[in-house]
This record gives structure tokens, sequence and C-alpha cells, in this order.
């Protein structure tokens, strides 16, 4: 098989180097496109012949599938499908992590904890982005000045982190395309 192979190549490496060297060598004129085209075709012609002239030397009714198989398994390079889904996986809730966390940021808070609770097999009965737990604290670089708290203030505060927090579950469901209900966000 290495030795067709070998064969084929150089073959092909020849007719190559003899349709740039007509190439070189062809005038200026109205038949150069012509002849261009016949020598397309030799090239052609040279990269299928191997398989068009009868010889039984690429026959699929030949190979060996067990054989094929037991040398496989012996140089141990078949790649374990599960263990690169679970990969994958691991890569795809990272990064939904990180992009949660920059989208949290943007908002004017900071991430402490995340959560999510994702499946990717297309095997599974419903695959996708199931929850996100967020636990998060107002970033500090935006609290510019202590001001004076009143007691009946308080209350208002509350309603307005409520509401902040309902516009992010609001965006984040959006963005991710999933219900606004599978997402649980705390302030600390």
């Amino acid at each position: 098989m290495i030795s067709f192979l070998s064969n084929w190549i150089e073959q092909i490496a020849i007719s190559v180097i003899i349709v740039s060297i007509f190439e070189l060598i062809l005038p200026n004129g109205n038949l150069k496109k012509y002849i261009k085209v016949a020598l397309g075709v030799y090239v052609i012609f040279c990269l299928i012949s191997p398989f068009v002239n009868g010889s039984n030397l690429y026959d699929i009714g030949n190979i060996d599938l067990e054989q094929y198989i037991e040398n496989v398994s012996k140089n141990e390079t078949i790649v374990n499908q599960e263990s690169m889904d679970a990969r994958l996986q691991e890569l795809y809730i990272e990064e939904l992590k990180n992009d949660v966390e920059k989208r949290v940021e943007e908002r004017g808070y900071q991430m402490k904890k995340c959560n999510i609770d994702a499946d990717l097999s297309t095997a599974s009965d419903q695959p996708g982005i199931h929850g996100i737990d967020l636990i998060l604290s107002e970033n500090q670089s935006n609290i510019a000045n202590i001001e004076k708290i009143e007691i009946g203030s308080a209350q208002n505060e509350e309603v307005v982190d409520d509401e902040k927090i309902e516009i992010l579950k609001e965006e984040l469901a959006n963005y991710y395309e999933i219900d606004k209900e599978v997402i649980n966000i705390q302030v600390k």
C-alpha cells in the first residue's frame, strides 16, 4: 500500500512539474488557454488514473476490518468519545461562567460564586442550561461616598436592588435564551 501511494505521489509530482514547464514555455496568445485546459485534464488524469485503470490496489473488498481494529486497539489510538464530550462540557461551562461574570460586572456587581447546571449531551432528553446560581456583591469601586441613611429609606434601597437584580436576570435569560426562573441571584 505504501509503495502504491509513493508511486502515485511521484506520478502527480512529475505531472505538475511537466505542466509548470509547459506553462513557462508557452507563448502568450489565443491558444494558451486551450493548452492550459489540456494540461489541467492531464493532471486530473494523473490524479485519478490509479483508481480507474482496473487494478485491485485500492479494492475496498480486500480490506480486513477485523485486523485493522486489532491493530488500532494494540496501538491504543482509539479516542474515548465520552471523555472528549465531558471535557467539552467542562470547557463550555467555564466559558459560560466567564461570560456571566463579564455581564455581571457590567451591571456594577462582583461575582463571588457561580454554579451552572448545563447538559450538552445530544443524547440527553433536555440538553441546554438548566440553572444558573449566582452570589454577588456590590462592586466596591462603584461606591463613592458613604451617605447618611434614614431609617425609612432602607426599604427603598432594597426595592432598587431587587429591580436591578430582576433586570440582570432578564438580561441573562434573554441572552442565553433560557427561562429567567432558572436563574437564582443573591446579593450579599
